[in-house]
């Protein structure tokens, strides 16, 4: 069962509840970060953060998490959930780039806007949570230089070694 944490400001809080009930009938277990009610004066910096850092806390403590962020402003909110260390925020309007961005960066926050149709919406985030990052080592390297930059500030060439005997791994 996949952990989903979700929050919503005002411009997405009606999309983000529902998505929030589907979640549940999917049968995943749901942790809501925003706010009990509509606040038309609330703000998504907050929201973010919470998604952000609670899935990497999750995720850090081996829990298989998510995060689902549903904003007035999609870009906005990517750029805030971002600024958690070990968060990786994208923006998918789509359920083939939802799944691209796991299979790519391997992304544990989805941001979306709360103008998305719901159902959309929905086969978007199912997308997100199933894809998975294929075992390229091409792919966990770059992950590996974008994680050491965020932890120090510097790429120095992350060299991803392979011995002959272990699985054969594509390279793109």
């Amino acid at each position: 069962m996949t952990r989903l944490h979700f929050a919503a400001d005002h411009g997405g809080y009606e999309l983000g509840r529902a998505l929030e009930a589907r979640a549940r009938v999917a049968g995943h277990e749901v942790v809501w970060h925003g706010a009990e009610q509509l606040d038309p004066g609330d703000d998504y910096p907050i929201f973010a953060i919470r998604v952000g850092t609670a899935v990497v806390v999750d995720q850090d403590a081996g829990v298989d998490a998510f995060g689902v962020l549903v904003v007035d402003e999609g870009a906005a909110g990517v750029v805030v959930a971002n600024k958690v260390n070990g968060a990786r925020a994208v923006s998918a309007a789509s359920p083939r780039a939802a799944a691209n961005t796991r299979e790519v960066v391997d992304a544990n926050v989805l941001v979306l806007e709360g103008i998305a149709f719901e159902e959309n919406a929905w086969l978007t985030i199912s997308a997100f949570v199933t894809a998975s990052m294929p075992h390229i080592v091409d792919l966990g390297r770059r992950v590996l230089q974008i994680e050491e930059y965020e932890n120090a500030g510097t790429i120095e060439g992350w060299a991803v070694q392979l011995e002959p005997e272990q699985v054969a791994v594509r390279h793109e």
